[in-house]
């Protein structure tokens, strides 16, 4: 066959694409094309079996596809064809015969013969030849491995087989259903696995099922993955702690590509799929189980393994010679980031029994959510909480379970990394520590399909073995960011994401916190009823306008609303402090804020109260948008001399001020009102502009000219000194000018 002309391959063009990257998009696949990834981005074309990776921007035909996926090029990859059941005719092969099944044979569509129904990739006529029970540590059965072989003159042995998953299913006549997904993979031979590693016995790693029950046969305790080569999940990893391992490869040759040339990793190493799997599976083990080795038997056939030793005169006593004679150490491989993992020393680069990870607040590996509304400061909580788990060190007097943490921070990353971290790590002096934190900046899709949660899972499991220590806490900040198309009050839609999270949970042993916005009345979190009911904890935090510390901070709190394992219903106050981290490319200052506990009694208190007039409402709002006016470029100018103001003082242009107010102070909807309530409303804006303004000035807050207003320096709570009073020599800049083009008048 020429390897090279897909056409010849089209008719299995959606069978392998399913079988080497999953199911596809649903909503944008067609009767002739299949889209696969959350935007389509990888297209199947099913009529001339052809693809394309628009991200990639590359392409090619089927076989190109499947070495793309599995590093098996040229012949490997046709000979991947007939491993998965797909009959491929070889022109280098003896002409056909009428004997065996010809290519119009091979129906992909399922069949029911008896109570013996075929899956798909099985002719009719394949015959069940061999099943490998998946047992979960207590016996349960939970999935099989079955080989199905059946006639085919067009191959060497004049048979062809493939391998299939199937799982328990009582709903079906003849009990199974061949899909296992939504089950998570384990070892193969777990309870024999489980009680060979508690009796401190070397465990041996091999591909395929029938390697393993070959050493069980002699008394050597063996276990594979399920899927063979290059598939070891995260999940297996849990199952090897304080194990001693030895990891059996088998002897493939190296890979080439298409055009017969060999294949290279990126480090110069050939490509081999049995000895790459075998540094893959010791490289995730190396930091679980108590030693890890590889053993490559000497003497074994291209593309043999231990079943090929064994029969030739190979014995239990001399694999186990042979293991510790010349097998080798596994190195940790290098961590490659799917999500954009920035570690913390580059920040400044381009089942178990019930424990707490925050004491009274958080369990360790469960779920919890922590909601507020916009301006409460509940990212600067949670990643206050996070650091204390980082750091191991008290949050606000509950003591913490030191572990690594991954913060997703699929929204507003860049400020996240360039200045709240950067002003945790000046405030608190701990830049230069080896804190095992790791920021991701890319988001995450938990909605659309599995592909993302997998990856996600796979990378927390491989930063805590870079970290070197397991990652404890997981936040996902935040849930809407993380979810895109979904609807917040449909529980199916919920249910699928809170599945996937628990998935993340478990499969991590990590606690998952979820950040969250509140509904439009600001009363709960927002979304269906069964996001509240699924997680363990949940913490509400607000901002309390009215109410400031000692030092004026506006004070704000957050409530555990609901907790699983303690008390509901406790509130801490805190507040946000502002750290001056630099200037910018202007020499303007660059502040954040920090998490820190109120000083001194609060407001309300006889100690507590602030000095400063008390704003709330609208006139609240119309000084903080004086202030801005006047901080900001282009809207802030420094005052003429002839209005005798403070040295440095800046005044903004009254009618910017009354058209700012009347932007963000009219009502929800206000684009779809009719033209006559449309002037009503702007009508109870200007009457509402003039009580604040007159308030303002009644009070000695503001002042005013003709054209110009600016603030007097006076104290008010919650407000610092006006833009430009903590100057000591104004900068050069432009005079005012009165403004001609601001619509909204006073």
């Amino acid at each position: 066959m020429s390897a090279g002309n897909s056409d010849e391959f089209a008719r299995f063009a959606g069978a392998v694409a399913r079988e080497l990257i999953g199911d596809p998009n649903k909503a944008l696949s067609t009767s002739k094309e299949l889209r696969f990834g959350d935007r389509g981005s990888l297209s199947v074309d099913l009529e001339k079996g052809t693809f394309f990776d628009h991200k990639a921007n590359e392409g090619g035909g089927l076989l190109k596809l499947i070495e793309r996926e599995t590093r098996r090029g040229g012949r490997d990859a046709v000979e991947w064809l007939r491993e998965h059941g797909f009959p491929v005719e070889d022109r280098d092969a003896p002409h056909r015969t009428s004997h065996g099944p010809q290519q119009s044979d091979y129906k992909p569509q399922r069949y029911d013969i008896g109570n013996n129904r075929l899956p798909e990739r099985v002719p009719d006529g394949g015959r069940l030849t061999a099943t490998h029970d998946y047992r979960a540590a207590d016996g349960a059965l939970i999935y099989q491995v079955c080989r199905w072989e059946w006639a085919d003159a067009t191959t060497e042995k004049g048979r062809d087989k493939t391998f299939v998953q199937r799982r328990p299913d009582p709903s079906k006549k003849d009990g199974w259903t061949f899909s296992t997904k939504g089950i998570e993979q384990i070892p193969y031979r777990l309870p024999e696995l489980l009680e060979a590693i508690k009796s401190d016995e070397e465990v041996f790693i091999v591909e395929g099922e029938k390697k393993a029950d070959m050493l069980w046969a002699l008394g050597v305790p063996a276990t594979c993955n399920t899927g063979g080569a290059g598939k070891f999940p995260e999940t297996l990893v849990q199952w090897f702690r304080g194990a001693r391992v030895t990891i059996l490869p088998d002897n493939d040759p190296q890979s080439h590509k298409p055009d017969g040339s060999p294949m290279f990793h990126p480090d110069g190493r050939p490509v081999r799929p049995g000895q790459d799997h075998a540094e893959k599976v010791g490289s995730k083990l190396i930091n679980t189980a108590a030693r890890v080795r590889i053993l490559e038997i000497p003497g074994l056939p291209l593309k043999g393994g231990v079943d090929d030793w064994l029969p030739a005169g190979g014995s239990a006593e001399e694999l186990y010679r042979l293991a510790n004679a010349i097998s080798r150490g596994v190195a940790q491989a290098p961590f490659e980031s799917k999500f954009g993992a920035v570690m913390w020393s580059e920040l400044d680069a381009p089942g178990p029994a019930h424990r707490w990870l925050v004491k009274n607040l958080l369990s360790v590996g469960e779920t919890s959510m922590t909601a507020g509304e916009s301006g409460s400061g509940k990212t600067f909580l949670v990643l206050d909480m996070a650091m204390c788990v980082a750091r191991g060190i008290p949050f606000f007097g509950r003591k913490t379970t030191q572990g690594g943490v991954v913060y997703q921070a699929g929204e507003g990353a860049r400020a996240l990394r360039r200045k709240r971290l950067y002003a945790y790590r000046r405030h608190f002096q701990c830049a230069d520590k080896n804190v095992p934190f790791t920021l991701l900046e890319r988001p995450i899709d938990l909605y659309s399909g599995d592909d993302q949660t997998d990856a996600f899972i796979e990378e927390v499991g491989a930063l805590g073995r870079y970290l070197g220590v397991p990652v404890a806490l997981v936040v996902i900040d935040t849930l809407s960011k993380a979810t895109p198309g979904i609807n917040e009050n449909d529980s199916a839609d919920i249910g699928k994401v809170l599945e996937r999270c628990d998935r993340i949970r478990r499969a991590t042993g990590a606690h998952v916190m979820l950040v969250h916005h509140m509904n439009a009345e600001g009363a709960r979190p927002r979304g269906h009823t069964s996001l509240l009911a699924n997680v363990e904890t949940v913490i509400v935090t607000r901002k309390l306008e009215d109410r400031h510390d000692r030092d004026g901070r506006v004070l704000r709190e957050f409530e555990l609303r609901k907790q699983k394992e303690g008390e509901a219903g406790t509130k801490t106050r805190f507040v946000l402090p502002v750290i001056d981290i630099g200037t910018d490319e202007d020499g303007e200052p660059v502040t954040s804020c920090v998490v820190a506990t109120p000083s001194g009694a609060e407001s309300g208190s006889p100690t507590g109260k602030p000095s400063g007039i008390q704003l709330g409402g609208a006139n609240q709002v119309g000084l903080r948008v004086l202030y801005d006016l006047l901080a900001g470029e282009g809207t802030g100018f420094f005052a003429p001399p002839e209005l005798a103001l403070p040295y440095g003082a800046r005044v903004a242009d009254r009618k910017a001020w009354s058209a700012r107010f009347y932007e963000i102070s009219r009502p929800e909807g206000f684009d779809d009102l009719a033209d006559d309530e449309k002037e009503t409303s702007r009508a109870n804006l200007r009457k509402q502009f003039e009580r604040v303004r007159d308030l303002l000035v009644s009070k000695g807050i503001i002042g005013l000219d003709s054209t110009t207003a600016w603030a007097t320096g006076r104290p008010v709570m919650g407000f610092g000194p006006p833009p430009g009073f903590s100057t000591r020599k104004p900068a050069s800049g432009p005079a005012y000018a009165p403004p001609d083009d601001i619509p909204f008048a006073e």
